[in-house]
């Protein structure tokens, strides 16, 4: 079975192609009042969050985007990251989280 979605390198864990691997970037910023956060996942269209603490926006993204990459792979279609270079705003934060599926 081929695998239409862009994945990461294999990473020399394992046998070659055994776990998919995506790269998750992460864009957030702190609300300095009220301690909140609020990001969006830089390289899927459309995804964002907020939450009361980095941890608890980083779960509901990955879950998010995991949850993307799913639908995609059962369809049959790539999940369309972009590969455009991201570039965090003034006051932003960037995460990158590998994301096994």
């Amino acid at each position: 079975m081929s695998n239409p979605l862009e994945q990461l390198p294999d990473s020399g864990c394992g046998p070659v192609g055994s776990t998919p691997v995506f790269n998750c970037i992460v864009l957030f910023r702190r609300d300095e009042d009220t301690g909140a956060v609020s990001g969006h996942i830089a390289n899927l269209h459309d995804c964002s969050a907020e939450a009361s603490d980095e941890r608890q926006l980083l779960i509901v993204l990955t879950r998010k985007f995991r949850d993307h990459l799913r639908k995609c792979a059962e369809a049959g279609t790539t999940p369309g990251l972009s590969t455009d270079e991201i570039v965090p705003a003034a006051g932003e934060q960037q995460r990158f989280i590998p994301i096994h599926l």
